[in-house]
Order: C-alpha cells, then structure tokens, then sequence
C-alpha cells in the first residue's frame, strides 16, 4: 500500500489519464471504422479497436506518467498556451521517433524517414496526439482550478443548500502588514504568490479544499471525515510549516525575511451551496467559520503558530496520539461562552521538529 499522499495523487492522475485516452481511442477506433465502411472499405472493428486500445493504455502509463511526474511541476508555473507549445514539441519528437524513425529503420522499403515525415498519415498522428495531450493539460489545470472540491462543480451535489460537517483551517502568514511596507506592492504580491504555490501541494496532498483566498490568508475546509483521517488537516499545516522552514534560505535571500505562517483550526455544521450564475461559486455559512477565523486570530496573543479547539482535538485523538499542550480556556469575541484551545507542537514525521 502506498501511504505517501503525493504519490499516491500522482498515481491516481496518471490512471485516470490512461483511462480518459483509452476512452478516446475506442471512440476513435469507431469512427475510423465507420468511415472506412462508407468508403466501401470493409474490415473487422475488432482488430482495430484492440490496437488503438493497446496503443492508448502504453501512451497512457508512459506519456501521461511522464507528464504528471515530470513535466507537470514544470510546466505548471507557465500560461497555458506556452506549456502546451513546450508539449507540442515534445510531442513532435516523440512521434516523429515512434512513427517515422523507428518504422523507417524497421523497413526501408517501406519510405524513407523523410517522406513518413511528410506524408498525411504522420500528421494526422502528430494532430491527434497534440490535441489529446492538449486538452489533458486543460483538464489538469481546471481541476486544479477547482482544487480537491472540483467535480462537485459538475455533479450538482451542491446545486441546492446541503448541511454538512465540515474541518476548517484559516491558515495566515505573521507581520504581514509590516513586510507589505517593506516590500511594496509590488514585490510583495510577488512574495505572496509564490508562498501559495509553495503551500498548494501540502492542501492538495491532505484532500484539503481551497476556499477562499483573501489577501495573505487562505481558507481550508476538509469534510469532517475526511480531514480527521490520518489526521491530515493537522498534517497539512505542519507540512506547510516545514516547506516554508526549507525553503526559507530561499525567501531570506529574494526577499530578505523568511515567512511564517499561523493557523486556526474548528469544525462544526455549516450550509454549503452554489451562489451565481456567472462566476458561480461554492459558500459556506455557519457560526464554524467565523470561529476558526477568530482561534487564528488568537495565535499571536498566545505566542503559538496554530491553534486547534478541544472539540476537534478529541476527535483527532481517536486516529492517533498527539502532542498537544493546552492553551486555556479563551474568550472569543462575539461569543459568549469560552472555549478551550490547545496547539500542537509536532506529530511523529513532522521534519520541523528537528
């Protein structure tokens, strides 16, 4: 079994990506027979249809494999039109190897590399496989658009309010008023778009959902089943915590300063729903969220990096031991009652306790 959340992502994506091309070249195989058939071509579907299914599951595993662990983390970083012209070479080479070279020196009867080149049948090849690999790299971006909550964009699931529970974590980076004025405007959003790139894969790898970005906090959200096993929503943050520790050589020399980050973490009942026809969105309402926000605020006051309340600490304690040291009891504003908070320090596997 595999247990690292990044591989096992990159996994997952790769599979389906072997299965969306398989899907397409049945589809394609169908055509081509139907076409041959009008033109009064008449041959089994069968062999046809195993051959492209064949050549779509190689092209699959290793071409989209290649992609989603190699080229993607590379590629992600650039719009996406130039991306996929980098991929449009790329592809250019590669069938130009498998379909001209290789047949070439296997039968030089049979044309040379140069006219296989530039023949119709090794265009169609290279447009069908651009195309495919082109709208791969779309779909991979909408989903990371949309993040981990993305399908429930196309499922419906939340075209009518729906009661959920849900894991939030209000996660913001310390003194960042003061290092905007440092800055300026300018270097600062620069500052700020690279720290989210380099927090992204953490949320990702924990199943966690992006819900808001605003200014220099992001929001998180985790169905409660989800966020609570293998205590992934606490993980998140400490692997956040210890990618901005390793990266901080880095942030002190661009930027003279090295970030950090506070988090608060509740869960509890909210509604989750779609609002707008333009633009539409997924939103949360419930009391939940106005109090993670408010236990992120309490870090500094504290002098800790990341606040949890009891009740989802007790839950979390039912997958597994964890360090947590009590805070006290703190009241919160706009509430009432008082509520006890607790941090945690560090979890077996967490690098930022060396």
């Amino acid at each position: 079994m595999i247990d690292h959340p990044g591989l096992r992502l990159r996994i997952v994506r790769t599979l389906g990506i072997t299965l969306a091309w398989t899907v397409v070249a049945a589809v394609s195989a169908i055509f081509e027979h139907q076409a041959l058939s009008a033109a009064g071509v008449v041959e089994p579907l069968s062999p046809r249809m195993l051959d492209r299914l064949i050549e779509a599951v190689g092209a699959g595993l290793l071409g989209g494999g290649l992609y989603i662990f190699v080229l993607r983390d590379r590629l992600r970083h650039l719009p996406y039109f130039p991306a996929v012209s980098v991929m449009a070479l790329l592809v250019y080479v590669i069938i130009g190897a498998w379909k001209a070279a290789w047949p070439a020196w296997q039968d030089p009867l049979g044309g040379s590399f140069t006219d296989r080149m530039l023949s119709l049948q090794w265009l169609g090849h290279y447009l069908y496989w651009t195309a495919l690999m082109g709208g791969t790299m779309l779909m991979v971006r909408l989903s990371d658009q949309y993040g981990n909550g993305g399908i429930a964009h196309l499922d419906g699931r939340y075209f009518k309010p729906k009661q959920e529970l849900r894991i939030f974590m209000f996660l913001d980076m310390r003194s960042s008023t003061m290092i905007a004025e440092e800055l300026g405007h300018a270097r600062y959003f620069q500052l700020i778009n690279e720290l989210f790139q380099d927090i992204t894969d953490p949320i990702v790898h924990s199943r966690g959902e992006i819900y808001q970005y605003v200014g220099d906090e992001i929001s998180v959200s985790w169905p409660l089943r989800k966020g609570i096993k293998k205590q992934r929503c606490i993980r998140c943050f400490l692997d956040i915590r210890a990618k901005l520790r390793k990266r901080g050589p880095y942030y002190r020399d661009r930027y003279g300063i090295k970030p950090t980050f506070k988090a608060g973490f509740h869960y509890g009942e909210v509604t989750t729903g779609e609002v707008g026809l333009v633009k539409k969105e997924r939103i949360f309402s419930g009391d939940v969220v106005n109090t993670a926000a408010r236990i992120q605020e309490s870090c500094n006051a504290n002098q800790v990096d990341n606040l949890i309340s009891k009740e989802l600490l007790d839950l979390l304690l039912q997958e597994g031991p964890l360090p947590a040291r009590e805070i006290g009891s703190i009241a919160l504003k706009g509430k009432r009652s008082t509520m006890s908070l607790w941090t945690i320090e560090s979890i077996a596997g967490d690098t930022t306790a060396q």
